[in-house]
């Protein structure tokens, strides 16, 4: 009678551990494709900046040596927008680089390789750990804008 009774309780020891690693299981396999999900929702809204941001460089680079029109200001107010948004989801190496193109005529020497591999590098970084080295960010003002005068005009200062 007392074998039955220790059988029984290893049977629901048994039973009782394997409902204990089963919910253990499904919590960690949970836990992981959360976090698999938001490592993907993180990069695909950094593809979305990067693409906003790569646009608003390609139209800044366009204009560098063209006179002053309109379009260039636009694009280099977009450029501004887009590179003060950076520090918010860019890595510290992308975040270095921008400031040192923000200087136009580094701009224009910068080769668009080094842009692309550095933000390919980003992409593929799953983390936003601290920045270790940098001094500063500033953001960037634009050296003109458009108004509008009161005559509906669109003037350039």
């Amino acid at each position: 009678m007392k074998m039955e009774i220790i059988v029984a309780l290893i049977a629901a020891g048994a039973t009782v551990l394997t409902i204990i690693g089963s919910i253990v299981a499904v919590k960690v396999t949970s836990n992981s494709q959360i976090k698999e999900q938001k490592i993907a929702a993180d990069r695909e809204m950094k593809r979305k900046y990067y693409n906003a941001f790569i646009e608003a460089f390609t139209k800044k680079l366009f204009y560098i040596n063209k006179p002053d029109c309109m379009e260039k200001i636009e694009a280099e107010m977009t450029f501004v927008l887009e590179a003060n948004r950076l520090p918010l989801y860019a890595s510290e190496e992308m975040i270095q680089f921008i400031e040192r193109i923000k200087n136009p005529q580094i701009a224009k020497e910068t080769k668009m390789e080094e842009l692309l591999v550095i933000l390919r590098k980003d992409l593929c970084e799953n983390s936003f750990d601290n920045f270790s080295d940098i001094k500063e960010i500033t953001l960037t003002m634009p050296n003109r804008v458009i108004y509008t005068d009161l005559n509906g005009r669109k003037n350039i200062i």
